[in-house]
């Protein structure tokens, strides 16, 4: 079904079962917020083992970037300074006379190295019947799904920055370039991010909550028009949270599907996404630990390979300190015996010093093994940071 079609039918039936009269309705109000941080890395990671032919190269390049400008070994510097994430979020809501809420969110990075300027940018319809949204934004797939990630602090740990100063190997050719490790996030194969779809979040009852998206490309804001490697993609979840006194329990599973277009210049073509994960968190007072599965299949890839991760994590909160420490390991099995496997332990420390002023240590260890080790990378990084939200 066409997202058309599922926006005209959400509406209508808002319209039609907002719940009641409303006199008068109110004028749209806005909120403003937003956070900048400033980090310093030390970086020491040794990657060995690149191979090359007439066809292509295996070369480290960073995970943010993948061009023939990175390819070879990576930067030793060791000191890093870095202004992560640095963006502003305007809010606006509304209520229709009928009782109908409505809005708008607007995500504007502010980081000078960022060339995009929206980051998110979505409507949103919402009532007793549940929430719909329109837009830019993340898929239920990823919004609903619980993990270890939910525990970490600091720069996120094994679900946060190390895309930025990571190198991975992967393969390089004249019409493709893409990972060769284990999945170096917990993530579906095939996630949307932020390209635009419609979504639909049910009203959480007795703790359960359901979601879907669809969305029909890959891109976002008016580049619609461009097909990219994959179409029509679906996103569906299914959670729980609730709370018994001092005892809080979470719990998910989410699947993702899309049609793969993608055909490599060697003739193989990709097998359409079909990925699927659970997870969960416990909490008792000031105690927390999750963890999370998900089997990613061949998606993407060719018939025979098989991928996916698990994580686990724990956390302590006491005052204004909050500990953490989680594992993430992932596995991409390409048959005949060879694999390539992905191992990341995360340590966070964060401290609220102000209201809105949050200071934060981590560190991080990575094992990055491709083709049984053949080629392979490790990393050992400390990350010292400062944040300012309102």
């Amino acid at each position: 079904m066409k997202a058309r079609l599922l926006a005209g039918t959400g509406i209508a039936g808002m319209m039609a079962f907002s719940g009641g009269a409303f006199a008068g309705g109110v004028a749209p109000i806005w909120h403003l917020s937003g956070n900048a941080n400033f980090q310093a890395y030390w970086i020491d990671q040794d990657a060995v083992g690149l191979a090359s032919s007439a066809v292509f190269v295996t070369a480290w390049w960073p995970t943010t970037q993948v061009s023939q400008v990175n390819v070879g070994a990576p930067q030793e510097h060791d000191w890093y300074f870095g202004v992560d994430e640095a963006e502003l979020q305007l809010e606006v809501s509304g209520t229709a006379d009928n009782g109908l809420n409505y809005g708008f969110k607007i995500e504007i990075n502010a980081n000078t190295t960022d060339g995009t300027v929206a980051d998110e940018a979505r409507l949103e319809f919402y009532g007793r019947w549940g929430t719909l949204q329109m837009g830019d934004e993340d898929g239920a797939d990823n919004v609903m799904n619980y993990g270890g990630e939910e525990l970490l602090g600091g720069a996120g740990g094994f679900d946060g920055d190390h895309n930025d100063y990571l190198f991975r190997a992967g393969f390089l050719t004249q019409s493709v370039a893409f990972d060769s490790g284990g999945p170096a996030f917990p993530l579906l194969a095939g996630d949307t991010g932020d390209a635009t779809k419609i979504s639909y979040y049910s009203p959480r009852m007795a703790g359960f909550q359901f979601g879907a998206s669809y969305t029909p490309t890959p891109n976002d804001g008016d580049a619609f028009k461009i097909d990219g490697n994959w179409e029509d993609h679906y996103g569906i979840g299914l959670n729980y949270d609730r709370s018994f006194s001092d005892f809080r329990l979470r719990a998910s599973a989410v699947y993702a599907a899309a049609t793969n277009n993608f055909i490599s210049q060697f003739g193989w073509e990709g097998q359409d996404y079909a990925a699927w994960s659970v997870g969960g968190i416990v909490g008792w007072g000031p105690v927390s630990v999750g963890g999370g599965y998900a089997d990613n299949g061949d998606s993407g890839w060719w018939t025979g390979v098989d991928t996916g991760y698990w994580n686990v994590a724990a956390a302590f909160e006491s005052g204004r300190f909050y500990l953490a420490a989680g594992y993430f390991e992932s596995l991409t099995d390409w048959g005949a015996g060879w694999e390539s496997t992905y191992n990341h332990t995360s340590l966070t420390a964060d401290y609220s010093a102000a209201p809105g002023l949050n200071l934060y240590a981590e560190i991080d260890f990575i094992e990055d093994d491709v083709y049984n080790g053949s080629v392979h990378n490790e990393a050992t990084a400390v990350i010292l940071g400062a944040n300012v939200s309102f």
